[in-house]
């Protein structure tokens, strides 16, 4: 939580209080009066007994106040720590916590899983030309297309830096790939235009799924990742801007003789 977030909650946290205080003593102040005003003696005591009830009803309602409070502090901080502060996509450790639970999933049922890595093209030149505050705005309005381009059922997750992974539920290698195409292309057609120049923008993309991959040292997730990895890495030596595909025969090494 930013400074300026746990300044304004504090903030709020003393106006219910003072509210509260305020509220109290004013009630007390109005349920004494009959009492030294008043020569009947029922009457001062039902107003002791209203002003006692009001002074409850006080608290309740600003005891819920704070409660609201707290559960919209709790809520910003869980926040926080499962998504990315820049792009409002989930964080690293929060997709290797689903993709685990998709890969588990997937073996259970016998389901098809892929995962695609996104990666932004010649991103530092972003950065060099325009400055860091237009490419944070440049991987926000990224973040929003990925998010905006996939299907309920897929996750997309900001992995670190200008690299984006995308998990595919009950989806096979070719699917993948459509389905990344699809995205290099809205990418690449919507120039970003954010408070200054526009910014031309494409995306690499690496393709591999549960299909491909045999988990070494490593376990499975380890091995899905850096398979989608290498594809996207082979994307730019191919000359960005493109979608490529792991298979099993990229795995092959020579024989030792």
């Amino acid at each position: 939580m930013t400074q300026t977030s746990k300044s304004l909650l504090r903030s709020q946290a003393w106006r219910i209080f003072l509210l509260q205080c305020g509220l109290s003593v004013a009630v007390v102040v109005l349920a004494l009066l009959p009492v030294s005003l008043l020569p009947a003696r029922s009457w001062a005591v039902a107003a002791l007994l209203t002003g006692s009830i009001l002074v409850l009803a006080i608290a309740l309602f600003c005891a819920s106040r704070f409660m609201r409070l707290l559960e919209g502090a709790n809520d910003k901080i869980a926040a926080l720590t499962t998504h990315d502060d820049l792009t409002g996509l989930p964080n690293r450790n929060w997709f290797f916590d689903r993709l685990d639970q998709e890969i588990s999933r997937a073996g259970r049922y016998g389901n098809r899983l892929s995962l695609v890595m996104v990666d932004l093209d010649r991103f530092k030149g972003v950065n060099d030309a325009f400055g860091h505050p237009l490419g944070d705005q440049t991987l926000a309005e990224v973040a929003r297309l990925l998010a905006a381009n996939i299907r309920a059922s897929d996750v997309a997750a900001r992995y670190g830096g200008e690299e984006f992974m995308i998990i595919l539920p009950e989806t096979c290698a070719g699917q993948a790939a459509r389905a990344a195409e699809k995205l290099r292309m809205v990418v690449e057609v919507n120039d970003i235009s954010l408070e200054g120049p526009e910014v031309k923008v494409t995306i690499s993309c690496g393709v591999a799924d549960l299909a491909s991959v045999r988990p070494g040292r490593g376990t499975l997730r380890d091995a899905l990742v850096a398979a989608a990895d290498r594809a996207m890495h082979r994307a730019k030596l191919n000359g960005r801007n493109q979608v490529a595909v792991h298979a099993v025969e990229h795995e092959r090494q020579l024989t030792l003789v």
